[in-house]
């Protein structure tokens, strides 16, 4: 059965409320959110969260990953991670459909767990208020290490290691992942969100691919890029000197 809430169980001091007198961003996670508990496969299905900007620049590249709490320890496991290319300000963007295979976590004892969202995880971007950016949704999670998954719908796409060489001048090589077939695009994007270079948008096989992407015409600067197959998404930092 899923589980639909239309607010937090914990209050976001001043979730939305707008302030056009600061320079940053402010990332929260939003008030709706629903997702289907696990069965005995430990696979949490149909995940809908929100992440919003409380403020009026626009946030660029960052990553949002859902995770596992323990009450009684205090003690966090994040399952899985999507990135956002770029949210505008007083904006939200809804995740939808997300599935995530616990199993894919190692280390996660049997219990009782919260499930949690935490936005800009991996600290991409400096925000006004760094302590607003995680929570925890309502309802418990029941998970059995001995449980077997079925799918790994969280590590459908992703980027293998870093670019190389990175930083970079005129070339570098981009190696990803994708669990299935279909059309994926990877994609440069300047530090405004803007598409710099178009590396591969074509339909591919499932397993490991490498491009090597032409850099040669872009400023020295910082970059980012941008895999994207079905409905999952990765990105990582590029410097170009």
């Amino acid at each position: 059965m899923k589980t639909t809430f239309t607010k937090l169980s914990f209050a976001f001091a001043a979730l939305l409320a707008f302030n056009t007198g600061l320079a940053q961003a402010d990332l929260v996670p939003g008030i709706n959110y629903s997702y289907d508990p696990p069965g005995p496969d430990g696979i949490i299905e149909n995940i809908e969260v929100d992440v919003c900007n409380n403020e009026s620049p626009s946030a660029v590249f960052f990553d949002v990953s859902m995770y596992l709490y323990e009450p009684n320890s205090g003690d966090h496991w994040i399952i899985g991670t999507q990135s956002v290319s770029s949210l505008s300000g007083f904006a939200c963007y809804t995740f939808t459909d997300w599935d995530i295979d616990i199993n894919n976590t190692s280390g996660i004892p049997d219990g009782v767990y919260r499930l949690g969202i935490w936005v800009d995880s991996d600290e991409d971007i400096t925000e006004t208020d760094e302590n607003n950016n995680y929570g925890l949704l309502s309802g418990n999670i029941n998970y059995s290490s001995s449980a077997v998954g079925i799918k790994n719908t969280a590590n459908a796409a992703s980027l293998l290691n870093n670019a190389s060489p990175n930083p970079a001048t005129a070339s570098t090589s981009l190696s990803f992942h994708i669990e299935k077939a279909g059309v994926t695009s990877l994609t440069i994007y300047d530090i405004t969100g803007k598409k710099v270079c178009a590396v591969v948008n074509a339909e591919l096989t499932a397993g490991d691919h490498s491009y090597q992407a032409d850099i040669s015409t872009l400023e020295p600067g910082i970059y980012f890029y941008e895999l994207m197959s079905g409905k999952q998404k990765s990105s990582k930092k590029l410097i170009v000197q």
